[in-house]
This record gives C-alpha cells, sequence and structure tokens, in this order.
C-alpha cells in the first residue's frame, strides 16, 4: 500500500513541476517579448511616439522582468521542496530506541528486536570505552535515511551512535 501511495505522490510531484517549469517558459517568453517590443519602438521613436510612452514601456517591462524572476524563484523553491520532501517520506525506516533501567531494546523495521547489555567490567580489554560496550550493538545500513524514535520508560538515559557522533539525552515517558 505505501508503495502505490508513495508512487502516486511522486506522479504528483513531478506533474507540478512540469506544470510550473511551463509557466516559467511562458513567463521567459513574454519578459522577451515585451522587451524586444520596447526596442522596436525605441528604434522607430521619432516616427510613431513621444518620449513620455517609451519611458514608461521601460518602467512596465523592468517591474514586469522583476516580477517574473520574483515568481520563478519562489516556484524553484517550492518544486524543491516539494521534490525533496516527498524522497524524504518515501525512502526512510524507522528504528525505535527504547531505554530501561540496565538494557536498550532496538525496534527495526517493525519486525526485530534486539535487547542490549551493558559488558561488565571484567569482561572490557584494555582500551576499550566504557559505557559504550555492549553486548548487542545496533547495525544500520548505510545509504539508508533513518528515524530514529528515542525514548525511555523509566530514568533519564543517554543513547549514543558513536561512530556517527550522536548521543541523545532523553526521559521516561
Amino acid at each position: 500500500m505505501s508503495f502505490i501511495l508513495s508512487f502516486w505522490m511522486i506522479f504528483l510531484i513531478d506533474s507540478v513541476i512540469v506544470l510550473l517549469s511551463f509557466v516559467c517558459f511562458v513567463c521567459v517568453w513574454m519578459c522577451a517579448l515585451l522587451l524586444s517590443t520596447v526596442l522596436f519602438v525605441t528604434k522607430i521613436n521619432n516616427i510613431y511616439c513621444t518620449w513620455d510612452f517609451v519611458s514608461s514601456k521601460f518602467v512596465d517591462t523592468y517591474w514586469f522582468v522583476i516580477g517574473v524572476m520574483f515568481i520563478m524563484c519562489l516556484l524553484l523553491r517550492l518544486c524543491l521542496l516539494l521534490y525533496f520532501g516527498c524522497l524524504n517520506f518515501v525512502s526512510f525506516d524507522l528504528c525505535k530506541v527504547v531505554g530501561f533501567q540496565w538494557y536498550w531494546v532496538y525496534f527495526l523495521f517493525g519486525e526485530t528486536t534486539i535487547f542490549s547489555n551493558l559488558i561488565l567490567e571484567s569482561d572490557y580489554l584494555v582500551g576499550d570505552m566504557r559505557l559504550l560496550q555492549c553486548n548487542h550493538v545496533l547495525t544500520l545500513l548505510s545509504l539508508v535515511i533513518y528515524k530514529l524514535w528515542v525514548s525511555a520508560v523509566d530514568v533519564i538515559h543517554s543513547f549514543t551512535l558513536a561512530s556517527l557522533g550522536i548521543k541523545v539525552e532523553n526521559r521516561g515517558g
């Protein structure tokens, strides 16, 4: 079900991007047409019109081009937010981490459960980092976006992914 939803979400966003690029193309085309018209009118200034008419066309062209550039910046920002927001929505895995008083429980992909206890001090090797070693480590795949939900059941806990430099303090609840 989520695959079908993500497919239609990407299709919708791609359609919006195509539509917005068409709008940008039309705006740029209108700017070029208006600019060429103003340049043509200035060449025949002496025959058909006065300087007041030409100067007002320059002001109109100037503000029209500024407005089009502003709209194009907003549309580009909207496209980027839509597209990259959807990519984050489509491709992430969830990892729930719950801290109990003497151990951690990891729930990966909604199915796998890992219980992790601290190693006794007598089992440490020389040079091991105390309080960062446990009997079962949390292993995550590379090049996959994860959302970590970290919580504690009873007291304040500190969850650390030492290889990534992540340390989270959480409290019970």
